[in-house]
């Protein structure tokens, strides 16, 4: 029997770690996946129009503001207990959700979904970060990061099928549940979490001020953000560009779904083997500079669904590795204020997410898939700039 060891975890116990830890990130990863591609059945079935939705959208994403206040408290007591606070907050949104009959209700299951997001993804990093040692950091946060791929492969035809058999509500109860396995997991097979070491007891708007003043590090924030504006442009607005341009019902978007995930699986592993060896900071340029490339490949490809299948493809292989690499270019600024980090990257991420929603669905609305993705466009040019202009690649040992 395998047991756990203190601290890093390395060999069959890093295997297990990471395992076990994608398996909770695939309750936490579908319960945002879920959002995006049935956006239409949602909306028609509280009685509210895609704008609309694309502002409770709007509103989850903005409680992630709260991202560096946990942050904090993580790097005091360590990400594992604020984490299954976390999972239980969403399970209490998602049930809420499976309830919900207009649109008040929603958004009060809303916020409290936001409020789960502002400590599961960026503490989960963390504490992904905690164990894995500095030498396969990238592969290990990179590795875990499969899981999002994993969810658009198997669980969202599952979605679809769900809300086509049974009703929109149906996947929100039925992901509830699995959010208190979730935190059976966390509490019973995933090893504990520590304070850091290098911490020092310092106020939060200090340790945000030392975060803020290293230009790195804020560099890597800003660069994760833009990116993060650059996709969320695209999620909000693929499936209901399939429904709405090429008449795609649910259960034929699941399966667009699923042929995308496969493609985003792909460039997970990808990220995963390269961005150790080819270092954080040109693996992100490397990314960002093919998303860019996708993006222009759009008006030649999106003239019949086949080719925009295609250009779909594209985007999703450049986002996956995008945001992927991303996560450990941020995490080697500053590993003594590394939860603080990620979780300033979680805020900035939701900030310019929550702005993005509404924009990118109402330039579908009134005006054409295409118009939403030059949205990405101009968010990649600013990504790249600060990448060259101001990210530095250092290493882990760094503080």
């Amino acid at each position: 029997m395998l047991k756990w060891q203190p601290g890093i975890q390395t060999g069959r116990y890093l295997m297990r770690f990471v395992l076990l830890v994608i398996l909770v990130r695939l309750v936490r990863d579908t319960s945002i996946r879920m959002m995006y591609p049935f956006l239409n059945d949602y909306a028609q079935g509280l009685g509210v129009t895609l704008a609309t939705m694309g502002l409770l959208l709007m509103l989850r994403t903005s409680l992630v503001a709260l991202a560096p206040l946990f942050g904090h408290r993580a790097d005091r007591i360590g990400p594992k207990p604020i984490l299954m606070v976390g999972f239980g907050l969403q399970g209490l949104g998602l049930l809420g959700m499976g309830f919900a009959a207009g649109v008040w209700i929603a958004a009060a299951a809303i916020l409290v979904l936001g409020m789960s997001d502002a400590i599961t993804y960026p503490l989960m990093q963390a504490y992904i970060s905690e164990h894995a040692p500095p030498w396969r950091l990238g592969r290990a946060l990179i590795t875990v990061e499969y899981s999002w791929a994993i969810t658009g492969i198997v669980i969202l035809p599952i979605i679809g099928w769900l809300i086509a058999e049974l009703g929109w509500h149906t996947p929100f109860r039925v992901l509830s549940i699995f959010s208190g396995m979730a935190i059976l997991v966390l509490a019973f097979l995933l090893p504990p979490s520590h304070p850091n070491p290098k911490q020092q007891p310092i106020s939060f708007w200090k340790q945000m001020g030392s975060v803020v003043r290293d230009r790195s590090a804020l560099g890597s924030v800003l660069v994760s953000a833009t990116v993060f504006i650059a996709a969320e442009a695209y999620f909000v607005t693929w499936g209901a560009h399939l429904a709405r341009d090429f008449a795609l019902g649910p259960e034929a978007i699941g399966r667009v779904a699923s042929g995308l995930g496969v493609v985003e699986l792909g460039g997970s592993v990808l990220a995963s083997f390269i961005v150790d060896p080819l270092g954080k900071r040109r693996g992100v340029i490397a990314g960002v500079a093919f998303f860019l490339a996708a993006l222009l490949s759009l008006p030649w490809l999106s003239r019949t669904l086949t080719t925009t299948l295609v250009a779909m493809g594209l985007i999703s292989l450049a986002i996956e590795y995008s945001i992927v690499s991303t996560i450990p270019l941020m995490a080697q600024q500053r590993p003594a204020s590394r939860a603080t980090v990620l979780a300033l990257g979680a805020m900035m991420g939701a900030f310019t997410r929550s702005l993005t929603d509404p924009a990118a669905t109402w330039l579908l609305e009134h005006g054409s898939f295409l118009a939403a993705m030059a949205y990405s466009f101009l968010a990649l040019l600013i990504a790249l700039l600060i990448l060259w202009r101001w990210v530095e690649e250092r290493a882990s040992a760094r503080g």
